[in-house]
């Protein structure tokens, strides 16, 4: 187990995605190509031999966890890279499709190039957190200039009062998600269309519904933010939690990490 650290945004390129307990990821190959993508934002070269790196150290957090196998979400892997290394860092769940209070803090800024990425200079969100929970709340909203571009550890998306969902988009400073990815079909042909643009101050006062989507989090609902009720609607997330359910239910989601994607 390796902790976390923070020495620069182009120290490092990381990804968080459920673990299995033994060998798999949920949605590996989506996490792969985002921590490619990033990597190649960040000027960060992957290893050839991720892959092997990956099966001695989760061979490690396993005897560490000792949690048994399973394919119902309850424990999630870091994996970071950078110089050729991998490292990685398994932790427990601690929120999950739940109904939650929020705050908001202003958000970081960096170079363009780095801004939406997972990367190294990640203490920022930490805080962000912290500042949460002295408060009695759950999760940190991100704000810059007047708008929403993420939460300390899952993508904020509003529901408009005409019913299209709206998430930060990546010029704001919003993270890709690999939860709503997953989802994003499905919502679409659910009839609820999607926008990325800016989550300001008048989208979220008029909004019906407001969530969080997160590989460790789920879909969670936003009961208030700033102690300010955010609206009635519990659709958006009732739906999200169960696709989400069906989603990890399937042995196709789940990924040996010795099986290069």
């Amino acid at each position: 187990m390796t902790s976390e650290r923070s020495s620069g945004p182009r120290s490092e390129v990381f990804t968080t995605a459920l673990w299995d307990g033994n060998y798999a990821l949920a949605d590996w190959d989506l996490h792969f190509a985002r921590l490619s993508k990033h990597a190649k934002a960040l000027r960060i070269h992957l290893p050839e031999n991720m892959a092997q790196q990956l099966e001695e150290l989760f061979e490690k957090e396993m005897d560490l966890a000792k949690t048994p196998q399973s394919n119902r979400p309850s424990m999630l892997m870091r994996i970071g890279c950078s110089d050729g290394e991998v490292r990685v860092q398994a932790r427990k769940i601690d929120l999950r499709n739940e109904e939650i209070d929020a705050i908001t803090v202003e958000a970081p800024r960096w170079a363009s190039k780095v801004n939406g990425t997972k990367h190294g200079d990640w203490e920022a969100y930490r805080i962000a957190r912290g500042e949460a929970e002295k408060k009695g709340s759950d999760m940190a909203f991100l704000v810059h200039d007047y708008a929403i571009v993420d939460a300390d550890r899952a993508t904020p998306i509003v529901l408009d009062e005409d019913g299209v969902a709206w998430m930060a988009a990546s010029s704001e400073g919003g993270v890709d998600s690999i939860t709503f990815d997953i989802l994003s079909k499905e919502l679409h042909n659910a009839g609820i269309p999607i926008q990325r643009g800016r989550l300001n101050e008048r989208l979220v006062a008029r909004a019906s519904e407001m969530i969080t989507l997160g590989s460790g989090s789920g879909a969670c609902r936003i009961a208030s933010l700033d102690g300010e009720q955010i609206g009635e609607g519990t659709k958006l997330s009732a739906m999200c939690q169960t696709l989400l359910e069906q989603h990890y239910l399937k042995e196709e989601t789940w990924f040996d990490v010795r099986v290069p994607v």
